[in-house]
């Protein structure tokens, strides 16, 4: 009778921790890169939260300022529920039935311009689904934080690839 029990109470378990998960996707895939030790500087035009910001950018005064890099990022929120009567009458609902999905779309570019025109653009694209039931905790917020940091860190990447470009764009003319 025990091993009967665990057995139902280890695919219960399954079932909760499988219809809480977050499916990220993001555009252009690249190979995640830890500890990049490269900084590029330029004047930074951004208004926003730095967190979010390309940490690999590196502020330098306007009247030295060869390069501008301007950054900006849009959110776009889904939200499918299933019709409340239904989620009401499923008994799977107690179980952790999924009774929704959320999902964001964070887009991020970053120009790098030289001389007040775009020399270069990097985009970045993660789109974040995360299926709802009754216990599920994750916000919206959750959702938009850990897909802005995804697209930060893309972007960066991009950049470190590019890195002898930028830098040979820095130089003085």
């Amino acid at each position: 009778m025990s091993r009967q029990f665990l057995s139902w109470a280890i695919s219960i378990s399954f079932f909760f921790l499988c219809g809480c998960a977050t499916n990220m996707k993001i555009d252009p895939q690249v190979t995640q890169i830890d500890n990049i030790d490269f900084r590029i500087k330029g004047k930074i035009v951004y208004e926003g939260n730095k967190e979010y910001l390309p940490r690999i950018l590196a502020e330098e005064p306007a009247s030295n300022a060869g390069l501008t890099f301007e950054y900006t990022y849009d959110v776009i929120y889904g939200k499918h529920d299933v019709p409340s009567a239904v989620a009401l009458f499923n008994p799977l609902t107690i179980a952790g039935f999924p009774t929704g999905e959320n999902t964001a779309t964070i887009i991020g570019k970053l120009d790098v311009m030289k001389g007040g025109e775009v020399i270069k653009s990097y985009n970045a694209t993660c789109i974040l689904e995360k299926t709802q039931n009754l216990f599920s905790e994750r916000t919206f917020t959750d959702l938009r934080r850990q897909g802005l940091l995804a697209v930060r860190n893309n972007i960066e990447v991009q950049i470190y690839l590019d890195k002898n470009y930028l830098e040979k764009l820095r130089a003085p003319e």
